[in-house]
């Protein structure tokens, strides 16, 4: 399970604005948490959430989430053109994974027992 800290300190390392082993500045931690709280809040209207909002967020949706918070936030901060267009790949490819997660989620929770 991934903590909001480290959702939070991935989006940050795909801005830039964050080197491994550094300490977020305050001012950016809660700019990235505020944008958390917006994708959850857009993933909540749309049933694309599994945890509650201050639950750890399962593994296989961490980089989802991570690449939806940094989309969130990629006009705040100076990026070079090659990690805008990472950050938006991976942003406009995430929906689509959730979904296909949840997706195998109800087929596997659905499946019928034998015995």
């Amino acid at each position: 399970m991934a903590t909001a800290v480290q959702i939070r300190t991935r989006a940050a390392l795909m801005l830039g604005i964050h080197g491994e082993g550094q300490v977020l500045p305050a001012a950016k931690s809660e700019d990235l948490d505020n944008s958390y709280t917006e994708v959850y809040a857009q993933l909540t209207v749309k049933d694309q959430v599994t945890w509650a909002s201050d639950e750890d967020i399962p593994d296989e949706y961490a980089p989802y989430i991570s690449a939806l918070v940094a989309w969130g936030r990629v006009m705040n901060y100076p990026i070079d053109p090659k990690r805008y267009a990472l950050i938006a790949a991976a942003a406009k490819a995430a929906p689509l994974e959730i979904k296909e997660l949840q997706a195998s989620d109800a087929y596997i929770t659905s499946k019928a027992v034998y015995f």
